[in-house]
Formats: structure tokens, sequence, C-alpha cells
């Protein structure tokens, strides 16, 4: 019986509104090896930010490395001011800064063909509840290269 008359009133202190909130998904979209070795970002990550809450959110800073068939390749850590819309998932491009190390001639291996990838990292975001940080890690096999083109099927005329 207690129970019960304490029940209201504490649901009576409960806020209209209350802010339900999830953190964003990272996921790597895809990665992208310069055809010119001695461009500013020979190697570009695309990241894409899932924000399935019910209002905006901004991603502060990012911070990741990638490795690619096991060989670290780069890193990188930057602020960021991407708004990631309600209930949309915004694509962020970000240029690694290279490993010590990693040849100009070690990169031309990976702008064709089936690569192991795996990125680890963190990602801050702005909130109505104040700053959040979401860490993340992915890794599987990339294609790089031109997309495959399409092949016609011819048919047998005697078919």
């Amino acid at each position: 019986m207690i129970l019960a008359a304490s029940l209201p009133g504490s649901l009576a202190c409960t806020p209209l509104g209350l802010w339900l909130y999830e953190d964003p998904e990272v996921t790597v979209s895809r990665v992208r090896v310069g055809t010119d070795s001695l461009s500013m970002a020979p190697v570009l990550i695309a990241l894409a930010l899932q924000n399935r809450n019910d209002y905006p959110l901004s991603a502060v800073h990012v911070q990741l490395s990638l490795e690619l068939d096991h060989e670290r390749i780069g890193e990188l850590n930057r602020d960021s001011h991407l708004v990631l819309r309600e209930g949309a998932t915004s694509t962020m491009a970000l240029p690694l800064v290279l490993a010590d190390g990693v040849p100009a001639g070690r990169l031309r291996t990976f702008r064709a063909g089936t690569h192991r990838f795996m990125v680890m990292g963190r990602a801050e975001f702005s909130t109505p509840l104040g700053k959040r940080k979401v860490r993340f890690a992915q890794e599987g096999d990339l294609i790089f290269g031109p997309p495959p083109t399409r092949t016609s099927v011819q048919s047998d005329p005697q078919g």
C-alpha cells in the first residue's frame, strides 16, 4: 500500500520532455589511396556517422588509426565541426597523417585489389546532455581500384 502511494508522487517529479539519447554509430564507409603519392593527402578515410536521435548533434573531435594488410598506415587527431542532422547519416572524409617509414611505393600496392583494413578510434560529440566520447573499431576487406565495369552478356544465336 505504501508503494502504491509513493509511486504517483515519484512519477510527478519526472520532467516532461525527458531527453532520450543514443550514441551515434561510427563506421568506415571507404578508404581511398590517392593516385599521386606526392599529394598533400595520399590517404583519405571516410566515416559514416549515424545519428539515431530526434535532435541534431555535432562531431567536435575525431582521432583514429588505420592499418592495411596488418601494416600501420597512418592516423589522425583533429577537431571537427560537422553537424549530424536528426535521424540521418552524415559522411566525413578525413586525410590521414602517414606513419613514419611508409614508403610511397608501398602505398601504390594498395591502389588495386582486395586488402584487409582495421580502423580504431574515438569521436567526441556535443549533445544536449554535454560532451560524449564514442569509441569505434572496424575491420574487414576493402576492394581498391576503379569500380568494376559492366560486361554485356551475349546470347547464343543458336540457343
